[in-house]
């Protein structure tokens, strides 16, 4: 492709969107990459929609492996649309550990939660709160089970992410956020969003074909929720009549 035609269709975007052509370029090259023209369009559009800066990484776009274009955000993105809205008044978040003393009722909007002294062992999850002016809080827990990605950020900062995910979820709920994804639901693998409920299945079969003795099987099973055991139990089978 030319830069002749680059240009011609970076003005037509910029006409469609607000942003100049040297903005267009910009967003092309950095948070949406790998778009068409109309892709492009689309995120760009979005982008001023939702008032999420793409220059400093508010709001960017990667494409499923089916071929859909998904705009993303993170946690402050969704915290600045929702304290643009009037009715905002507060979120309040904490992780929850192994020794804590806790408990949640979502239907009644009630949480207990007491710090065990000391050491307080593990992180299960995290909730959040997030209030509003109008009406009744919106509560969200994240299960720190469906979110470790076991990757450096998750390594280091555990507690902080696991905490960004439930606030996400309860500013998405509560203020009714659409029309954006959070990014804590995805993983990217060769510029491809992967839902992680999806690349979670993939991994527990992988380690599942992986297992060199009925050991290391019964460990993998042991690890595996109870309640997801029988999604995997055709390849546990078929793997101990293997050893």
């Amino acid at each position: 492709m030319s830069n002749d035609i680059v240009q011609i269709n970076a003005d037509k975007i910029a006409t469609l969107t607000g942003y100049s052509p040297e903005e267009i370029a910009v967003i092309k090259k950095t948070v949406a990459k790998n778009t068409t023209d109309a892709e492009l369009a689309l995120f760009a559009k979005t982008c001023k929609t939702l008032d999420l800066n793409p220059f400093n990484k508010e709001i960017w776009c990667y494409k499923d492996n089916k071929g859909n274009l998904l705009v993303f955000t993170g946690r402050d993105g969704f915290l600045s649309k929702a304290q643009s809205n009037h009715a905002f008044n507060g979120i309040r978040s904490s992780e929850v550990c192994e020794e804590d003393e806790f408990e949640i009722d979502i239907a009644n909007n009630k949480i207990k939660h007491t710090f065990g002294k000391g050491d307080r062992g593990k992180i299960l999850g995290a909730y959040a709160i997030a209030f509003r002016k109008d009406g009744e809080p919106t509560i969200e827990y994240a299960d720190i089970k469906n979110y470790d990605k076991n990757q450096f950020t998750w390594n280091t900062h555990k507690a902080a992410m696991i905490k960004k995910v439930a606030e996400t979820n309860a500013l998405k709920k509560g203020f009714g956020i659409s029309g954006v994804q959070s990014e804590y639901d995805y993983e990217v693998k060769n510029d491809t969003a992967i839902p992680i409920a999806q690349n979670q299945d993939v991994n527990i079969l992988n380690k599942i074909k992986e297992a060199g003795t009925k050991e290391e099987l019964s460990e993998i099973m042991m690890n595996i929720p109870p309640d997801e055991v029988g999604n995997y139990v055709a390849a546990l089978d078929k793997r101990k009549d293997e050893l």
